[in-house]
């Protein structure tokens, strides 16, 4: 009994600490090696981070990946997602689910992104979003509206933004704590054909400002190394990503000065 009561509690602490820093919201293994860069994606997860990558989709697409956050046993996060290019841009579905029984965190999203020329494209989705609490206490819900665009300048640079909650929703429970309202903006710059350098801002409403800064180098062909650091407070991600034809299968790692560390997986595959 006490060590429920000792779960439950550090659960509760948890997502009431995560949730305030926008972390709730699920991210890829790819961006989460690279310091939580998600702006600037155009793949399946695109679904779950900037719609507007959705746009980008040149076929169909799905994937699978499992956080284990804070290497807690209870605080296992799995994903889904699937995308389909439709009518000149990309429709894309995913399911997340973070906890256990006693506590957790769903979501499901429905996004579309299309391409309205060569170098800018736009994307918006609804996400559903449930909070399950022990049997004495209500279960959350809520809906929330997401957009988002990606500019590629050149080559070379390109541009992400996206507002997650852009319809700044909130739970239907009083006893749960708000749903964040985040606005970011990201950076990228392909330096060489094998380095990627990117950069990108964070802004929950309710939070400072977060500087994430990231890059991606392909050591072979198939196989890339990715790091990142953020602040506010400060993180230290990693990562790899591995190619072969249309599988990639990657691996990512942060690590929070308080919470410690968080490992991740996941696979897509494109067709």
């Amino acid at each position: 009994m006490h060590s429920y009561v000792t779960t439950l509690t550090c659960l509760f602490f948890l997502f009431s600490t995560v949730s305030a820093l926008g972390n709730s919201y699920p991210k890829s293994t790819a961006s989460v090696g690279m310091g939580n860069i998600t702006t600037l994606r155009d793949d399946v997860w695109s679904a779950l981070m900037n719609p507007a990558g959705l746009g980008l989709l040149h076929g169909a697409t799905a994937g699978i990946q499992h956080e284990q956050r804070f290497a807690m046993l209870n605080l296992g996060m799995d994903v889904v997602a699937a995308g389909l290019p439709v009518l000149g841009g990309g429709l894309g579905i995913y399911l997340s689910n973070l906890g256990y029984a006693g506590y957790g965190e769903n979501q499901a999203g429905l996004s579309i992104g299309r391409k309205l020329s060569s170098n800018f494209s736009i994307g918006g989705g609804v996400h559903i979003h449930l909070l399950r609490f022990p049997d004495q206490y209500r279960n959350a819900t809520a809906i929330s509206g997401n957009v988002g665009m990606h500019i590629a300048f050149t080559d070379r640079w390109n541009m992400g933004v996206y507002v997650a909650n852009v319809s700044f929703s909130h739970f239907n429970n009083e006893h749960a704590d708000k749903l964040p309202v985040v606005f970011q903006w990201g950076m990228g710059y392909q330096a060489t054909e094998n380095i990627l350098l990117c950069a990108e801002v964070e802004k929950d409403v309710a939070m400072p400002l977060r500087v994430k800064t990231g890059a991606e180098c392909f050591i072979i062909k198939t196989l890339s190394l990715r790091a990142g650091v953020l602040s506010a407070p400060f993180e230290v991600h990693g990562g790899l990503g591995f190619i072969h034809r249309k599988l990639h299968i990657d691996f990512a790692v942060r690590y929070h000065p308080v919470l410690g560390v968080s490992p991740q997986a996941g696979v897509s595959i494109d067709w």
